[in-house]
């Protein structure tokens, strides 16, 4: 299958997606976290999903242990900007938070993933 209709296929299944868990998301309580669960899981799994399916488990385990290590990074980033954009503003705060993402999510690839 080729890569357009690969990103084509992902793109309209995990925009499905997102809909339909935003709109579950939308009866829960509290809203804050309607987008939350509505964004990145959405996606990952959608994304997953195709790639097993296109390309074969091999490939999928190797996409999904990167989306393990983005989703430690973005627990640090999350940490980090709640108290940086207290601090620093929220341009300065999120870009010197991005740093907190970027050296655990870029450190456990070196470490187990390469």
């Amino acid at each position: 299958m080729s890569s357009a209709v690969l990103l084509g296929i992902r793109a309209i299944a995990a925009g499905t997606l997102v809909v339909a868990i935003s709109m579950l998301s939308d009866r829960l309580k509290p809203k804050m976290f309607a987008g939350l669960f509505a964004g990145a899981p959405s996606v990952a799994t959608v994304s997953l999903l195709v790639s097993g399916i296109a390309m074969g488990a091999a490939k999928d385990a190797n996409a999904a242990s990167g989306m393990i290590a983005g989703a430690v990074g973005l627990v640090f980033f999350s940490l980090a900007a709640a108290v940086l954009v207290k601090h620093l503003g929220a341009i300065a705060g999120s870009a010197v938070a991005w740093l907190a993402w970027a050296i655990p999510a870029f450190g456990l690839y070196w470490l187990f993933l390469r």
